[in-house]
């Protein structure tokens, strides 16, 4: 299920604007667009949140969005994922302006039971100064699809950034497998739920 997380950073600067239509569709690969408005972008593993909300979002397969409470460790950076439960896979980063910006967020992925989805979306405002982490948590066996994944984000209607990944079988990543060890791999939720940014 799709996350979100803002957290206050006084040193690093955020805001929202990309130029030009070079980021389109999702492509099946791990490449990364993003605008030259974007000061950090860091695709990367995290371990499940232990305490979050739920916000809606009508446009995601279970309505809504989980908001870890706390800032959520990026465990390792890379595009390629191991499918298991607990899990989650995203992009931490950082814009170059300070104004406060909505943004919204589109997850693209194989296609997934039952209604056999292949888009999600929901949006979120990220304040000045923070930064901003969007991920994808793997909760529910009906998520674990293997196969090029994508995140995307617009302001505006304009490209901020997009990046893929690659979801693959957990026993051919056994490397990565137990980086949620000893506690903080946990799955609480009954439905696929995304992390907001």
């Amino acid at each position: 299920m799709p996350h979100v997380s803002h957290r206050p950073n006084p040193v690093l600067v955020a805001g929202f604007v990309l130029c030009g239509a070079s980021l389109t569709a999702a492509q099946a690969d791990t490449a990364i667009a993003q605008s030259p408005q974007v000061e950090t972008l860091v695709p990367g593993l995290f371990c499940a949140a232990e305490e979050r909300n739920q916000r809606a979002a009508p446009e995601t397969i279970a309505g809504f969005v989980y908001e870890p409470v706390n800032p959520v460790a990026m465990v390792a950076e890379g595009q390629v994922v191991p499918a298991m439960i607990g899990l989650g896979f995203g992009v931490r980063f950082t814009l170059a302006d300070a104004e406060d910006a909505a943004l919204d967020y589109t997850v693209t992925h194989p296609p997934m039971p039952p209604g056999m989805v292949t888009v999600q979306r929901w949006g979120s405002t990220l304040t000045g100064g923070n930064v901003g982490t969007v991920f994808f948590q793997f909760d529910v066996p009906e998520e674990l699809q293997p196969g090029d994944w994508s995140f995307a984000a617009t302001r505006d209607g304009a490209p901020v950034f997009r990046v893929g990944f690659t979801v693959r079988p957990a026993s051919e990543l056994p490397a990565l497998v137990g980086l949620c060890q000893g506690g903080s791999l946990l799955s609480l939720s009954q439905r696929s739920r995304a992390a907001a940014g």
